[in-house]
């Protein structure tokens, strides 16, 4: 057996197992020592490939990938060297988000390790704990036991990357030259793995949960989670007669827009410090975006609050250390087993539900305000493109003031369509690329809502977009620079300190940026002008960028009178 036997054979085996793992997609970053691997993946006609020459971006399509239907196991495979560390940022993500990742990095033999040879560098455990299992793989060999070897290794990433808590794993694989593979090889030996199953039910893990269910409660989901568990969510809100809340990504602004027990602005009902306490607060996954809702639980008193979390990741991520339950179910499970409870009924005393509706109310008016109802600015653009958007599209918020306007602003969408984000670390890079993945997976249009810093870190991004001919609208909140930092501390600074290191003007034309990629570009100027760019962008024959100008100043004064105007009328009802 030749020497490229030998590796063909060896990879063909990985290959196998990673399939029988549950990989069926891998997105490849060209290079030369990772060609054996790359040319047997992009031959195999049970795998679909996506080729993405830079490998930031490839890491974030490839999480894109993972998030466009359901967490599904993705594969990326670059060549050495640094080639690797930018594949960092999205691993990051997907590790926060448990999203099933196999991170493929091809590298030099040992002997050419640490003695100057290009393109080298420490490959070993280079992700650290931002994977869940880091292999240094053989280099190949054509033997019977090495290519079982190879197979329970594939296998065995395939599996990690999806078990609880689900996330990205590593594995670093050494080529010898020559590294073309032998493409008429094939393998005499075949495999065979088995799939893996944990059963689970509520009743099973803590008899006396029932007894939560009569208590005056709270539901809040801080998750992305799906339209089915965000349906199921607000079910289980109305049965109980408890107010429910969470961030854009949990679908529920959609799916709740008939339910009196979906609460639309929590970051304006808890800005007031006359909010009740609950008995029983139950949480799924993470906290929301909304700042005031983790003021609010610091608040609570511990002794007279039960607090429950809901994960079915298992990695108790408690920032206020203070829950007294965690329970390991899925958002469906948890939610179909309590609306299977025959005593499960809705809450008597409906002056609980009452007063959160009566909040609610009272934000609806205050919101009414000119500036976002009829003015252009990027706030009402936020809040106009949720309300535009059709069932069969999806929105993506960026990092920053994009998700957080969204969030404060939009009211409930008369129709329902996903919303996705990567919030797991809540950085901004990467962002395009993981929303043109989620637009491949998908196969929907795909409305990105983004800042001008956030477009400016992944505008190799678009390259993915324009090559794959995808049905992707940009809408760009262009303030010039990092627009969040007037809403935080750090704008108290003296203007020559704050401008250069937060407020970071760039100074970009981006009708330039979208005219190298070959998009549609827009600047409306108007409300109307925004909805007919919209309307526009759904039959053009490329994707577009729609830019709307604004300035890091003017929506934190709108947001502060609508703040103080809240307050004032909440404190009048209350006395």
């Amino acid at each position: 057996m030749t020497s490229k036997q030998e590796t063909t054979g060896y990879l063909l085996a990985f290959i196998q197992g990673l399939k029988d793992g549950g990989l069926a997609k891998v997105v490849i970053s060209p290079g030369s020592r990772s060609t054996p691997l790359a040319l047997l993946l992009f031959r195999d006609p049970e795998i679909e490939c996506y080729v993405d020459v830079d490998e930031r971006s490839a890491g974030f399509f490839a999480l894109g990938l993972a998030k466009g239907v359901t967490t599904e196991l993705v594969g990326l495979l670059c060549t050495s060297g640094t080639a690797a560390a930018n594949y960092y940022p999205a691993i990051c993500e997907a590790k926060e988000t448990n999203h099933p990742l196999v991170v493929l990095t091809a590298d030099r033999p040992p002997e050419l390790r640490e003695v100057g040879a290009p393109q080298t560098m420490d490959q070993q455990e280079l992700y650290r704990t931002h994977v869940k299992k880091f292999v240094e793989l053989a280099v190949p060999e054509g033997s019977e036991s090495m290519q079982r070897y190879s197979y329970w290794q594939g296998i065995q990433l395939g599996y990690t990357a999806q078990q609880v808590p689900v996330g990205p794993v590593h594995a670093n694989l050494p080529f010898r030259e020559p590294l073309l593979p032998d493409l008429d090889f094939q393998l005499e030996q075949s495999f065979k793995g088995e799939k893996r199953t944990k059963p689970e039910t509520l009743v099973q893990f803590i008899p006396e949960f029932e007894d939560w269910f009569g208590k005056k409660g709270l539901l809040i989901v801080g998750n992305e989670v799906s339209v089915r568990e965000a349906q199921l969510l607000i079910q289980l809100a109305e049965r109980l007669g408890w107010p429910i809340i969470g961030d854009p990504l949990t679908n529920l602004a959609t799916c709740g827009r008939q339910s009196e027990n979906y609460l639309k602005h929590a970051e304006l009902i808890f800005a007031s410090n006359k909010v009740k306490q609950p008995e029983v607060v139950i949480r799924f996954g993470r906290l929301p975006v909304t700042k005031n809702v983790l003021l609010y639980l610091q608040k609570l008193v511990i002794e007279t609050t039960t607090f429950v979390l809901v994960d079915e990741q298992e990695q108790w991520q408690d920032l206020l250390h203070v829950t007294n339950y965690f329970l390991p179910f899925t958002i469906s499970i948890f939610c179909q087993s309590a609306l299977a409870m025959t005593s499960l009924k809705k809450q008597k005393d409906s002056s609980w539900l009452k007063g959160w509706k009566q909040a609610e109310k009272i934000a609806q008016v205050v919101l009414q305000k000119e500036e976002l109802i009829q003015g252009f600015n990027e706030s009402s653009a936020s809040l106009k493109l949720s309300e535009l958007l059709q069932s069969n599209e999806q929105l993506f918020l960026s990092n920053s003031n994009a998700v957080r306007f969204v969030d404060r602003y939009a009211m409930s969408s008369a129709t329902s369509y996903s919303v996705f984000g990567n919030r797991g670390i809540n950085g901004i890079d990467g962002i395009v690329s993981t929303a043109a993945g989620i637009s491949v997976a998908t196969t929907q249009r795909t409305y990105l809502l983004i800042g001008d810093l956030a477009l400016f870190h992944d505008m190799n991004g678009l390259q993915m977009i324009r090559s794959l001919q995808l049905p992707v609208t940009i809408v760009l909140l262009n303030n010039n620079g990092g627009g969040i930092f007037s809403f935080l501390p750090q704008k108290q600074l003296d203007k020559t300190d704050f401008t250069p290191l937060f407020e970071t003007p760039l100074s970009l034309d981006f009708a330039k940026v979208a005219d190298l990629y070959d998009g549609q570009y827009v600047k409306p100027t108007s409300l109307a002008e925004f909805e007919y760019a919209i309307e526009k962008s759904r039959v053009a024959e490329s994707w577009t960028l729609i830019e709307v100008a604004g300035n890091q100043d003017e929506p934190v004064h709108l947001w502060r009178e609508i703040v103080a105007e809240y307050q004032e009328k909440i404190g009048e009802i209350n006395e």
